[in-house]
């Protein structure tokens, strides 16, 4: 069983005590504190740790539980889930780190860095025009070794200044470190919007699963501290792979039905 003295409910004041509750222990599951498949501190400990009632832990652990980070067993105890890859909507995070705060190890595949004339369709997402020049990075994402998503990411070409493309690689870099730490631009917030779609025979081949099975596409646009976009991105997920979770404000949070 895992331990966790240090548990401490940090989170805005506008969630409720239960939510606050559900936050604290699935950050620490996220974090990699508690591993997939481990057990969590009895109820008893998590009430000492984190100084809430019975009701409100076992209404939290619910919570947790329908977003598929833990599994209650009648009898033994809660422990994580075993599907260990939880993209929280709510946080924007690249892969990497995603994959790292599962315990895996994040690899990369297939990658390819080049410049291209950008579509209509891309270059309205990121304020250019059709046929502006474009650095793309697509690439196969694993997880110990298991591809679980493709991606590919555009970013305005006139960002990189005076650096050769020739010269980069993410093998071992996320995108968003290398424009925080080479171009000096901090990724703020990004808008997504997720669409089911089923496996071409193109989309099958790269994350070995059989064609038309079912997928997740993300498609994110991510904007800087002076709300221009600096990425969009495409990801191919495979859901029996990742859990998706997203944190959403109820009615009272906005005065709605008081």
């Amino acid at each position: 069983m895992g331990t966790a003295t240090h548990l401490k409910l940090s989170r805005p004041e506008h969630l409720t005590l239960t939510e606050m509750t559900a936050a604290t222990i699935g950050d620490a599951i996220r974090q990699g504190q508690y591993k997939p498949g481990s057990q969590l501190p009895s109820e008893a400990e998590l009430i000492n740790m984190l100084r809430v009632s019975r009701s409100t832990l076992r209404e939290a652990l619910r919570l947790l539980e329908e977003q598929g980070l833990i599994i209650r067993k009648r009898g033994l105890g809660t422990f994580v889930s075993t599907r260990s890859i939880v993209k929280d909507l709510s946080q924007n995070f690249g892969i990497t780190e995603m994959i790292s705060q599962a315990g895996l190890l994040p690899g990369t595949l297939n990658e390819s860095i080049r410049l291209e004339k950008v579509d209509k369709t891309i270059a309205e997402r990121l304020h250019l025009t059709a046929g502006d020049s474009v650095l793309v990075v697509e690439r196969i994402r694993t997880a110990n070794e298991v591809p679980i998503v493709w991606s590919i990411d555009y970013v305005p070409a006139m960002l990189l200044g005076d650096i050769d493309p020739d010269t980069l690689n993410f093998q071992q870099q996320s995108l968003y470190d290398f424009l925080y730490h080479k171009l000096n631009l901090r990724v703020v917030y990004g808008i997504a919007q997720l669409y089911p779609l089923s496996a071409s025979r193109e989309l099958a081949q790269k994350l070995h699963v059989r064609p038309r099975e079912s997928l997740l596409l993300v498609e994110q646009t991510d904007y800087d501290d002076k709300n221009q976009p600096v990425i969009h991105s495409i990801e191919y997920h495979l859901p029996d792979k990742i859990t998706f979770v997203i944190y959403r404000k109820g009615p009272h949070h906005y005065g709605i039905g008081s």
